[in-house]
């Protein structure tokens, strides 16, 4: 047997209560949207909260890496200019005293000879540039300088002695006479010269000492 149920309210009622229905199901899915939609704002301002803080992070760490590189940069132009400091300083420095070389002169000179001037002319070491275009730029110019010695010796065997002594000193170059003249000292004939030489620096230090300072033969 069927069963059939009937609604016998009126047209009014049952309109009123089809609409409070669905009012309910409106509010229901409004609720639950709201709920979604709070949860997704919470998200959102979770992750919007971590990624300003990892921005701010990123922004401090590139501002770091900046002020690094800038110092680095600062440090690299220092060393430069230290460097070509040091460059043009070890390209004019002498390293010897000048009493040490006039001493170890002194030395070689015969017992009939006399010092009147020597002279050292270190102009190359500044007008010669550290490096020559016409060689390989891996080779630096001699450190040199030229010099000039001005006495008298009794003969032109004392001068020529003279000589050979200055050429076994290992930091002379190119000994050579320039002129030899006869001279009267005191009514006493003699032979004025004039000996011209290089010196080189590179083999020059430690700086040359005469045999009395070192307590050997220096040369």
């Amino acid at each position: 047997m069927s069963m059939r149920r009937m609604d016998l309210r009126p047209t009014s009622i049952r309109s009123r209560v089809r609409e409070s229905r669905e009012r309910r199901l409106v509010a229901r899915c409004a609720g639950v949207a709201g709920c979604l939609l709070v949860v997704a704002w919470s998200v959102g301002a979770v992750r919007l909260g971590a990624a300003r803080r990892v921005h701010a992070d990123v922004v401090a760490r590139a501002e770091s890496t900046m002020a690094v590189e800038s110092e680095l940069a600062d440090t690299i132009d220092d060393m430069d200019r230290l460097g070509s400091d040091l460059a043009a300083w070890r390209r004019v420095n002498i390293p010897f005293a000048t009493g040490h070389l006039i001493a170890a002169v002194v030395e070689d000179l015969p017992v009939s000879a006399s010092l009147e001037r020597l002279e050292l002319d270190a102009d190359s070491l500044v007008a010669t540039p550290l490096r020559s275009p016409r060689r390989d730029a891996d080779r630096e110019i001699a450190r040199r300088i030229d010099g000039e010695i001005e006495g008298f010796a009794a003969s032109d065997e004392a001068v020529a002695a003279f000589v050979d002594a200055l050429r076994r000193r290992p930091f002379f170059r190119d000994v050579r006479v320039e002129s030899t003249r006869h001279r009267d000292v005191a009514g006493t004939p003699a032979r004025a010269f004039r000996v011209a030489f290089e010196l080189d620096l590179e083999s020059a230090s430690p700086a040359p000492m005469p045999e009395d300072a070192t307590g050997g033969d220096a040369r």
